[in-house]
């Protein structure tokens, strides 16, 4: 009913898992990650203790290590899945046999992609080439959804979706390990949102690059259409002051104010 990516991203010391499903609030079961020790993924008739679990076992033993603990115990083993990436690197996978068909994986270097109730191998195959390409890893981990559901994704349909990333290095605020933390948990277009959301995130919490602009154009008819004189007028009401000054603003700022990406209305 489901299908994920789990992965660890050596530039920026991150550990992450995305998820969609035709399951409502999918991010509220399989997702689990902690910086510096790994990330989880659990689903198909998904034993929900295999994500806490899982993450104090990796403290303290490998991915396949984690795996071969999870499972060995389970006597419903064969009805799950389930996806670790550990605090190196290292990458592991379980799909029973008794999950529901098509079911399977594929694992990269440093990720891996799982799934159940899927349209074909080539929904795995792809998600594996989006991880493969270059890129940051929130940016991959939604690559890697889109061309899931491209390739026919969940055959059921489509309802939830969700992103999660862990670094101590780059998490959004102090006192927390979180990077990316989002859920769309119930949609008829969630990835579509997701990605949508995922733009307003990077937009609010992360440094990108700073482009110049003008209030003509495009920029001035979406600022007339809001009811706003400028753009540090509407920066200032969404929480975006210090993206701009200067005459020049925040690149993924000024794509939130174009809507950029953002899902029509239906």
């Amino acid at each position: 009913m489901t299908f994920s990516v789990v992965c660890y991203d050596r530039n920026s010391e991150a550990w992450g898992v995305g998820v969609a499903s035709k399951f409502l609030a999918v991010g509220s079961t399989v997702p689990w990650a902690k910086a510096s020790i790994g990330a989880v993924a659990t689903q198909a008739y998904a034993n929900v203790t295999y994500g806490p679990g899982g993450l104090d076992l990796l403290r303290n033993h490998t991915a396949m290590e984690v795996v071969e603990k999870l499972t060995s115990s389970d006597h419903l083993k064969e009805k799950r899945q389930l996806a670790v990436v550990d605090r190196k690197g290292n990458v592991a996978a379980f799909t029973g046999k008794q999950c529901n068909s098509y079911a399977g994986h594929v694992i990269g270097d440093g990720f891996s992609v799982q799934g159940n109730i899927l349209a074909g191998q080539e929904v795995l195959e792809s998600m594996a080439s989006a991880m493969d390409g270059g890129g940051k890893i929130e940016d991959r981990i939604m690559n890697s959804l889109i061309k899931a559901e491209e390739k026919g994704g969940d055959r059921r349909g489509r309802q939830s979706a969700a992103i999660l990333i862990v670094s101590e290095r780059h998490h959004y605020e102090e006192g927390t390990d979180l990077m990316v933390d989002l859920r769309i948990d119930n949609s008829s277009r969630p990835l579509e949102e997701m990605k949508w959301a995922l733009k307003n995130w990077k937009a609010t919490f992360f440094e990108n690059p700073m482009v110049s602009f003008t209030e003509t154009g495009r920029i001035r008819e979406r600022l007339d259409s809001m009811h706003f004189g400028t753009v540090e007028e509407w920066a200032s009401n969404n929480n975006f002051s210090s993206k701009v000054h200067g005459g020049e603003i925040d690149q993924e700022v000024l794509d939130v104010l174009l809507e950029v990406d953002k899902p029509e209305n239906r």
